[in-house]
């Protein structure tokens, strides 16, 4: 087991470093035409610039982290009786209200990145856009009998059912270049086309998992089976299948100027993948669209692994010898450890062969209408591809732009089965410098912080030149207010 942990733990560190970094795309960007990179959500948009140049690291700065059931509110909340909080763990506190507020399979979504390259430019056959950016798709899926076992143990005569428990987790390089032209006076169509290097990753294929209780005996089935890719570690075997030791690459403790490009832009786990979008314009009023971002794959090659857990394990109970046990051990750890190691010799890790892995595709419908130039009222759906799971948000936002120095815009969001996000996001520019705060539900922070199920924040900052060219070329000889 010991192995096992010298596996895992390094394996879920490096995923871990992005974490604080950045992350998804929110929908309140996608009508926000003020900032260079809403190209990212939809890549038939233009920039209203000849050039932009993002700040690496801030180009942009973005973090989202959902979760499809519990908010706040549902781990800490107000004691009944006195001026303080309590937690649902808390002997006043509330665990079947916890447990009715969880789904069958529920699960816990960060999409994270951060931005190393990014610019654009106008060119006489259409815009042009590159990007570099470190990536993490992850999910944590977990079923709500697992709750219920923790909550209230294990009782007589009942089946948990823990199908579908598991995790995902990518962590990966993404060099994209973006292309968007006006086909029509109306029309304007865009592509995307992205390079993928795979750093690591953890996928769940398989997960049916059981626990029956009787007086007499526990029956514990399951049948799992999970891909690893660790490039940064050397995996020995016994003959037995199980890990005999794991070799942490040294250099992977000090990534330095010259190491850290080959695990991070890693030739041996390559990808692909395509944004498309469009832009159509029936009439001067209304705007419709449509993208879809992240079409690709990745395949998974350098330090290939599966996992695999197939039992159908009976466990009545352990016999234990006084004489056997030495002073100051804990019987109920004993009986843990005792279980645990017995349950373990199901658990097999063996070399793999190359599998593929999908991304995390998103697909965009919007409509815009133009009150005047300057203000306009926008509708989005969103729907996210997720591991046989489809999620659902709507976005409503109104939108101001004072024209080249200030864009602001105010959100509704529909997401995560929760009905009030709130958000907002601005954009100005001071000279050739651009700067935009973004979030879907920044004002539920304000309104109503203990009810949130998500949180996302897009920072970012770019040089932007071009733009008196860029509306004489729109608007030809029509006065120019700058």
């Amino acid at each position: 087991m010991n192995a096992i942990r010298r596996l895992i733990i390094p394996a879920g560190f490096t995923m871990a470093m992005c974490l604080p970094l950045a992350g998804q795309i929110t929908n309140s960007l996608y009508f926000m035409h003020g900032v260079p990179q809403s190209n990212r959500i939809n890549p038939a948009h233009q920039p209203k610039c000849g050039l932009y140049l993002g700040f690496p690291a801030l180009a942009p700065l973005r973090l989202e982290v959902a979760s499809s059931s519990l908010a706040y509110q549902d781990f800490i909340y107000p004691h009944p009786t006195q001026d303080s909080l309590i937690t649902f763990l808390h002997p006043l506190g509330d665990k079947q209200a916890f447990l009715d507020q969880l789904q069958s399979v529920n699960y816990v979504i960060s999409d994270l990145g951060i931005s190393l390259a990014s610019i654009g430019f106008r060119t006489s056959i259409g815009f042009f856009s590159l990007d570099v950016t470190t990536r993490m798709d992850g999910a944590v899926y977990y079923p709500r009998d697992l709750a219920r076992l923790l909550l209230f143990g294990a009782r007589e005569g009942e089946t948990y059912q823990f199908d579908g428990m598991g995790i995902d987790l990518s962590l990966f390089n993404e060099v994209s270049l973006g292309w968007s032209a006006s086909i029509l006076d109306n029309l304007q169509v865009g592509v995307r086309g992205k390079l993928l290097f795979g750093v690591a990753d953890l996928s769940t294929l398989r997960s049916e998992l059981s626990l029956s209780t009787s007086q007499d005996l526990w029956n514990i089935r399951s049948d799992i089976m999970m891909n690893a890719s660790l490039p940064f570690a050397d995996v020995q075997y016994d003959q037995e299948g199980m890990i005999e030791d794991v070799l942490i690459n040294e250099d992977i403790e000090d990534l330095g100027p010259f190491t850290a490009p080959g695990y991070m832009f890693n030739a041996g786990n390559l990808g692909a993948g395509v944004d498309v979008g469009i832009n159509y314009r029936p009439v001067e009023q209304l705007q419709l669209s449509a993208s879809a971002v992240d079409i690709g794959f990745i395949s998974w090659k350098e330090g290939v692994h599966d996992v695999s857990y197939v039992t159908d394990y009976d466990f009545e109970g352990i016999e234990i010898n006084p004489f056997t046990v030495s002073e100051g051990t804990d019987i109920g750890d004993f009986v843990d450890s005792v279980l645990l190691d017995s349950l373990s010799t199901f658990l097999e890790f063996t070399p793999g062969g190359a599998y593929s892995k999908r991304l995390n595709t998103k697909l965009y419908l919007g409509a815009s209408y133009y009150l005047t130039p300057n203000i306009n009222f926008g509708i989005l759906s969103r729907t996210d591809f997720l591991n046989g799971r489809i999620a659902q948000q709507f976005t409503a936002t109104a939108n101001l732009t004072t024209g080249r120095f200030i864009n602001l815009t105010l959100s509704y969001s529909v997401m995560n089965s929760y009905m009030k996000n709130m958000g907002a996001g601005f954009a100005f520019n001071v000279g050739p410098l651009n700067l935009y705060l973004i979030s879907d539900n920044v004002l539920n922070m304000v309104f109503w912080p203990q009810e949130a199920r998500s949180a996302n924040l897009w920072f970012g900052m770019n040089l932007v030149f071009g733009y008196r060219q860029f509306k004489q070329m729109e608007y030809g000889d029509k006065p120019l207010v700058y």
